[in-house]
């Protein structure tokens, strides 16, 4: 068989799995391509809420962490001072015996 005679289905086979091939890759990549167009979107829409968000939950991490330490500081300053009260008395005791 003369090779010359297939020459010109050869090319146009080619040409075909080129167009074919553009199609397969360009397909997905104008999905990617409106995909991230999207969430990027997205992203600038949600921004404000989501930052809203985190306000108030600093607010709220910032209102009970002041709470809890308020609560936690009646205990502790009690036995501070029966501490000091302890030590105080013990020394005028001391003092009074005459050590």
């Amino acid at each position: 068989m003369d090779p010359t005679i297939l020459a010109p289905w050869r090319d146009l086979s080619i040409v075909w799995l080129a167009i074919l091939a553009g199609i397969l890759i360009a397909v997905p990549g104008v999905a990617l391509f409106y995909a991230a167009r999207g969430l990027r979107t997205l992203n600038r829409w949600l921004r404000l809420p989501l930052l809203n968000g985190q306000l108030w939950a600093l607010r709220v991490e910032q209102g009970t962490k002041r709470a809890s330490d308020t609560i936690v500081q009646v205990p502790i300053r009690l036995y501070s001072r029966s501490a000091q009260a302890r030590v105080t008395l013990r020394g005028v005791i001391d003092y009074l015996r005459g050590f």
